[in-house]
């Protein structure tokens, strides 16, 4: 197992106390725990004691998901600690208890008054719902969030672990503002008793029978005139027709046109036309919304 050298004498004397080459970060995270694998997310920093006397310590860093599983389950320096930390520098002290949070206005969301709380049984969420959110009990301050769109809006329905504010709820929800009291409650529908319409213009196509030669003939130019000779005749005609509410039973196209009460909304072009006719998207009196990738504001019904 061994090798001789060479020979020496005396002894050899006490070494410099070592110096780390990591950069110092300031006052050090709290001591790392064991955990499970949600224990510690992306970001979170933890500190270990390298040396008593004198008393040194670092900080590391947890690594992004998936590796932050491994956060929780491995120490930092042990066998496995490289695959969820990440060393971030040398640290000195304790970080101190931090300030009271000051909560920033996010500017109030454009309608009075809060909407309805974030429902954790909601299974009816769809996209452009709005939705409270408590983030302070005394004094009281609500944030505003709206449900994402498809095929986002399919986690505002997957409760508490996407629920607004949470680690994956912005796969769910957009922060829209904040708001504060509830919402009056809206007054009966009035049925529309005006006259309200718009020019609808419909091209239809029918195979007609042609002249060799012609244009879009399917008989070229000299071939035998003949019943086997057809073209498509593409016709036009337009009239006003009524301007209805929203239906789920209509395929919308480019140019149709509906309405809320008595505001107006008019279909864009393809490709956005498609999402015309779905119910997630169909137009609201709310600015600002999903519905405003489908539909274009068309003015008032007078």
């Amino acid at each position: 197992a061994w090798t001789v050298a060479g020979h020496c004498s005396g002894s050899i004397g006490p070494t410099s106390a070592p110096v780390s080459d990591t950069a110092a970060i300031g006052a050090c995270p709290p001591e790392w725990e064991r955990g499970s694998n949600v224990k510690y997310e992306e970001g979170d920093m933890v500190s270990l004691t390298v040396s008593e006397v004198p008393l040194r310590r670092v900080a590391y860093v947890c690594k992004a998901w998936p590796m932050s599983g491994y956060c929780g389950q491995f120490r930092p320096t042990e066998y496995g600690g490289d695959q969820g930390w990440k060393l971030a520098g040398s640290c000195e002290g304790s970080v101190g208890p931090t300030a009271s949070p000051v909560f920033v206005s996010l500017g109030d969301y454009g309608t009075p008054g809060c909407p309805e709380p974030w429902n954790v049984g909601g299974t009816s969420y769809e996209a452009g719902d709005l939705v409270s959110f408590a983030v302070s009990a005394d004094p009281s301050r609500n944030l505003v969030y709206r449900c994402r769109t498809f095929p986002n809006s399919g986690y505002c329905n997957q409760g508490v672990g996407f629920m607004p504010g949470a680690k994956n709820g912005h796969m769910a929800w957009d922060l829209v503002g904040t708001c504060d009291g509830s919402r009056a409650p809206t007054s009966s529908p009035v049925a529309y008793g005006g006259t309200c319409e718009y020019n609808k213009c419909v091209t239809t196509t029918a195979r007609v029978s042609c002249i060799p030669g012609e244009s879009g003939c399917s008989c070229t130019a000299g071939y035998p005139a003949g019943p086997s000779c057809k073209k498509d005749l593409d016709t036009t005609t337009c009239s006003d027709v009524p301007v209805n509410t929203w239906s789920s039973s209509v395929d919308y196209v480019e140019g149709d046109v509906v309405r809320v009460a008595t505001k107006r909304f008019v279909c864009k072009g393809y490709p956005a036309y498609f999402w015309c006719r779905l119910k997630n998207y169909k137009p609201e009196l709310e600015p600002n919304n999903v519905w405003n990738q489908a539909w274009d504001e068309d003015g008032m019904c007078t």
